[in-house]
């Protein structure tokens, strides 16, 4: 007997034997419990993942003639012949090669006949988006209303491309890629009904060239199985595949752990000079990078098509990296994966990949960076609510010595840029020696302490407006006037001119500071100092503790008079 290859032999024969597809199966199997066919069916999905198989099953679930439940019985003339591809009213029919009008044409005059032998005739179109346009338009009429024994199963992976008036007119089941694991079961299950020889490390490397596809695995499998002789070894179907070992993708990962840039760069140079596919070592190497990634973030996973040992070994791997550092590298390499196939330099791309990796950023010089922007970041935010830069206390100002003309007030302190001289030492006064009405009072320090008890107290009232106050200084005390200097900008020029604050601010100022009636505000702007003296520059060098190198004017762009 000739050799039949593991694809179609292992072809399944039931429902319960579609890999994958449960949602799909288990749907048409209660609709053929309860007879309740559709007309038309559409199965959509990628290559190789049952759309075919699963047509045929239906099919042969309708023809059979002693089926009792939802599935076939295989043993009855109509299962027999379906199986032997002999039986006439399961049309298959090619839309790649019978995709013209005049094909559609013939399909609609034979719908008219009654099947030969059982209750239906079905018709399974696979490829079907590859018919023409104007064969699907003659379709449509005979899709919609087909006879009461015709069945249509539609197949194809680009259901995008089919009109959405033909879509309207079947019922729609999107297969989905197979997940590894139920992959890897069915594969390890095969090779033992087989009873093939095989290293289970050369499973995940079959798993992932399928890509979900179980007759793409099994005519790898097959491929491999005549290279090998009769047996499955993960190194010669690494070398078949045009990829690197297992052990050798793990030494590459490795030395991108131990930060070992030359190990690194002679392994890209070995695997590139054994004709090995760079793009499937980067593939690969991702993919090492995921799972070193999920057992250090879920210590207690344990990936499915992995052994025990080599879990241990990605575990200890994945001990010497932290999540960050594993983080950064993983997203180099996904980032390289599409550069080396755009490329046309795919290794110059692997290798500027692998030195970044090995040149990461330590985790300490990380988190310290990120500790100095949070502090800048907060420092900025306090300086934006505060008005500007914090003003650091004034020292004492000197009394005027010019005493002011008759009805005149003191001009409020300028510009607190350098710190004023210290009052010159005044004789001490009489007890019994009153002030001249129009003196201030030489106690700069107490009316400091005297302020600061405003401060408080507006600050427990309202705090929005003492934490304004708390940017001002008092200048002086003059005929019951208290004069302060406060710098800020229009937002708390505007919040300290509100006339129920400026009661608040007075009523303190009267229970806190002896002789004061009244208080006069005076507002002032921050020193000017050019850019270097901006409240974000000052921050972003006293926290970083750099130093400006050049100041450059913005081209277009107008200043702000002040």
């Amino acid at each position: 007997m000739s050799y039949q290859v593991l694809a179609r032999k292992w072809r399944p024969q039931t429902f319960d034997a579609v890999v994958g597809q449960e949602p799909i199966t288990r749907t048409l199997r209660n609709a053929l419990a309860a007879n309740r066919i559709a007309h038309a069916y559409l199965f959509a999905g990628p290559r190789g993942i049952g759309k075919t198989t699963t047509a045929r099953l239906l099919a042969k679930a309708l023809l059979c003639t002693a089926r009792q439940g939802p599935e076939p019985c295989g043993a009855c003339p109509a299962c027999r012949d379906l199986v032997a591809g002999t039986l006439v009213d399961v049309i298959e029919i090619d839309g790649a090669s019978n995709r013209g009008i005049d094909d559609i044409r013939t399909l609609r005059e034979n719908v008219r006949y009654a099947p030969a032998r059982g209750r239906y005739k079905v018709y399974i179109i696979d490829e079907a988006h590859q018919l023409t346009k104007e064969a699907f338009n003659a379709l449509l009429k005979t899709l919609e209303e087909p006879p009461a024994h015709v069945v249509f199963v539609l197949a194809t992976t680009q259901p995008h491309e089919m009109p959405l008036t033909v879509l309207s007119r079947c019922q729609r089941f999107d297969f989905k890629p197979i997940p590894p694991e139920l992959l890897s079961a069915s594969l390890e299950r095969i090779l033992r009904e087989e009873k093939v020889p095989f290293d289970p490390a050369a499973i995940p490397l079959l798993v992932r060239s399928a890509e979900g596809s179980l007759r793409d695995a099994l005519s790898l499998l097959d491929t491999a199985l005549a290279y090998g002789g009769g047996r499955l070894d993960a190194d010669s179907l690494a070398h078949l595949l045009g990829a690197s070992a297992p052990a050798q993708v793990r030494a590459f990962v490795g030395a991108l752990a131990r930060r070992d840039g030359a190990v690194a760069l002679e392994a890209i140079d070995r695997a590139a000079r054994e004709g090995e596919d760079l793009g499937v070592l980067c593939r690969e190497t991702v993919e090492a990078l995921r799972r070193l990634l999920l057992l250090k973030v879920a210590p207690r996973l344990s990936p499915p098509d992995l052994t025990a040992a080599e879990i241990e070994e990605f575990r200890a791997e994945a001990a010497r990296l932290s999540e960050d550092e594993l983080l950064f590298v993983l997203k180099g390499f996904v980032e390289a994966e599409g550069e080396v196939r755009r490329s046309p330099h795919p290794r110059v791309e692997l290798e500027i990949a692998a030195v970044k990796a090995v040149r990461r950023p330590l985790p300490a010089a990380i988190e310290s960076v990120l500790a100095k922007v949070e502090e800048a970041e907060e420092r900025l935010r306090q300086m934006a609510l505060m008005g500007g830069a914090p003003v650091p206390p004034p020292g004492p100002v000197q009394e005027s010595l010019i005493p002011p003309e008759p009805g005149s007030r003191p001009a409020p302190a300028g510009p607190r840029s350098a710190a004023p001289p210290p009052p010159a030492p005044r004789p001490p006064a009489s007890p019994s020696a009153t002030l001249p009405a129009s003196a201030a009072v030489p106690a700069p320090h107490g009316l400091d302490a005297g302020w600061r008890q405003v401060v408080a107290e507006v600050l427990r009232r309202k705090p929005s407006l003492g934490a304004v106050l708390e940017q001002s200084t008092p200048v002086t005390l003059a005929e019951g006037t208290l004069t302060v200097a406060l710098v800020g900008n229009h937002f708390h020029k505007e919040l300290v001119a509100d006339r129920a604050n400026q009661e608040l601010v007075t009523q303190a100022v009267q229970r806190h500071i002896p002789g004061a009636k009244r208080i006069e505000i005076s507002m002032g702007a921050a020193p000017e100092a050019g850019a270097q003296g901006h409240p974000a520059v000052q921050a972003a060098l006293s926290v970083f503790e750099g130093e400006v190198v050049a100041v450059r004017a913005r081209t277009g762009e107008g200043g702000e008079g002040q």
